[in-house]
C-alpha cells in the first residue's frame, strides 16, 4: 500500500529562460485520512509500510508523536535514533551513487548500493531486537558502509576526507578523484555551475525562537499548513545543507557558491562522512535525529531528521483513537511554491528543452524529494 503521490514541476519557458515555476504535490493529506479512527498500535504498525522511502523515519516519527500524545508505550514501541540515522546514510549513498549520476547521464553504481542496503537492513533488525546493545550492530554496519564509501564515494578514508579544509582542496579532490560522486560534481561544475542556486533561507535549528512562536502554532491551527509550510512566515530549505552549514567545508562552499545543487551534494558528502565516523562507538543515542513533545492532553508532536530534511508528525488522540493526524515532510519545505526549488530554477537559461529538463531534474534530485516527480515544460511566447 502506498499513499505517497508525486511532485509536479511545471516550467514556463520562453525558449531561452525559465520565467516561472509551478509546483504541485498530491501527497500531504493522504496519511491523515488513512490513520483517522485507528488505534495507536495499528497506526504505528501501518505507517512504516506506507512509505517506500524513509519508512523507518516515518515510523519513528509516528511512534514518537503517538507516545507524546499519551499512547500506551507497550503498544507503540520507541524507535532508536540510530535506526533513522542508518536509513539516512543509506539514502545518501543512493543519491550520490545512483540518482545524481543518472541526472548527468553518467552510469550509476547500483552494485555498490546493494550491499549497503543489506548491511543497513541487518543492523536495523539487530537494533530492534536488542535496543539495549546498539554497539555491535552499528560497528558491523560501519565496517561495511565505510568500506563502500571509501572505494566508491570518497576515494579515501571518509574520516580523512572530512578533514578537507577549504573549497580549493575540495575542488582538487573533485577534479582528480575517479569516484562517481567526484566525477559527477566535476561534470556539474564544468557544465552548469551555479545550477539551482537559491536565496531561500536555510532552516534554523529547533532551538530557534520561531519554532515555538510560529511553526508549532501554525501546524496546530492551520489544517493546510502541511501543504506549504513556512518558518515564521517564510519558506526555508531543509536537509543536509541546513544541518551542516556550520561545518568548515560547507560554510566555505556556501560563501563561494551559495545554496546551489553542487553545494547540496557536497553537504551530503560531509554529513555521510560524519555519520560514518560516529557509528562504530555508538557512545550515545543519535543526538537530535528523533525528538518529541507533549503539547497538551492527547496531543503530541515529533520532529525527525531524515536524509531529506525535517519530518514532522502531529497526533491527536481521544478515547484511544486517532482523531487528527498531520504530517509535514521535507518535500513540502523544499518544494514550497516559493521555496528553494522555485527560487533556484526561476531565471535559469537553457539552449534547448532537453537540456532544461535534464538540468531541472538534477536540481530536483539535489533537493531530494521523498516522492517521485515529473517535470513539464510550457512554452511561453
Amino acid at each position: 500500500m502506498s499513499i505517497e503521490g508525486e511532485i509536479t514541476v511545471t516550467l514556463h519557458w520562453n525558449g531561452s529562460r525559465v520565467r516561472h515555476v509551478g509546483l504541485g504535490s498530491t501527497r500531504p493529506l493522504a496519511a491523515a485520512r488513512v490513520l483517522l479512527g485507528r488505534s495507536p498500535g495499528d497506526a504505528a504498525a501501518l505507517v512504516p509500510r506506507l512509505y517506500a522511502l524513509c519508512g523507518q523515519a516515518q515510523g519513528a516519527a509516528c511512534a514518537a508523536a503517538l507516545r507524546a500524545a499519551g499512547a500506551d508505550e507497550s503498544s507503540v514501541p520507541r524507535v532508536s535514533g540510530w535506526v533513522v540515522a542508518l536509513e539516512a546514510l543509506q539514502e545518501t549513498l543512493w543519491r550520490l551513487l545512483i540518482d545524481a549520476p543518472r541526472s548527468l547521464s553518467l552510469p550509476s553504481q547500483v552494485a555498490a548500493v546493494g550491499p549497503a542496503r543489506a548491511a543497513v537492513a541487518q543492523a536495523i533488525a539487530a537494533l530492534k531486537a536488542h535496543p539495549e546493545r546498539p554497539q555491535p550492530a552499528l560497528a558491523d554496519a560501519a565496517a561495511v558502509l565505510g568500506n563502500i564509501a571509501h572505494h566508491h564515494v570518497y576515494g579515501c578514508d571518509p574520516g580523512a576526507w572530512l578533514a578537507t579544509p577549504d573549497a580549493a582542496t575540495f575542488d582538487t579532490w573533485r577534479d582528480t578523484t575517479n569516484t562517481l560522486p567526484a566525477r559527477a560534481l566535476a561534470l556539474l561544475a564544468a557544465t552548469a555551475p551555479g545550477l539551482g542556486r537559491s536565496d531561500t533561507a536555510l532552516m534554523p535549528g529547533l532551538d530557534d525562537s520561531a519554532w515555538w512562536s510560529a511553526v508549532v502554532p501554525a501546524l496546530q491551527q492551520d489544517p493546510l499548513f502541511a501543504q506549504a509550510p513556512t518558518w515564521g512566515g517564510r519558506p526555508v530549505e531543509t536537509g543536509a545543507l541546513s544541518r551542516c552549514r556550520e561545518r568548515p567545508l560547507v560554510a566555505a562552499l556556501i560563501a563561494r557558491d551559495g545554496h546551489s545543487a553542487a553545494t547540496r551534494f557536497a553537504a551530503r558528502l560531509v554529513e555521510g562522512a560524519a555519520l560514518l565516523g560516529v557509528l562504530p562507538a555508538a557512545s550515545s543515542e543519535a543526538v537530535g535525529w528523533v525528538r518529541a513533545w507533549p503539547l497538551g492532553a492527547g496531543l503530541g508532536l515529533a520532529a525527525v531528521q531524515t536524509a531529506r530534511g525535517l519530518l514532522l508528525h502531529q497526533a491527536r488522540l481521544a478515547d484511544g483513537r486517532i482523531t487528527d493526524y498531520r504530517i509535514v515532510a521535507p518535500t513540502e519545505w523544499n518544494f514550497h511554491p516559493q521555496g528553494a526549488l522555485f527560487s533556484g530554477i526561476v531565471g535559469t537559461e537553457s539552449p534547448d528543452e532537453a537540456t532544461l529538463l535534464a538540468r531541472t531534474g538534477l536540481a530536483v534530485h539535489a533537493l531530494d524529494p521523498c516522492v517521485g516527480f515529473r517535470v513539464e515544460v510550457v512554452r511561453d511566447a
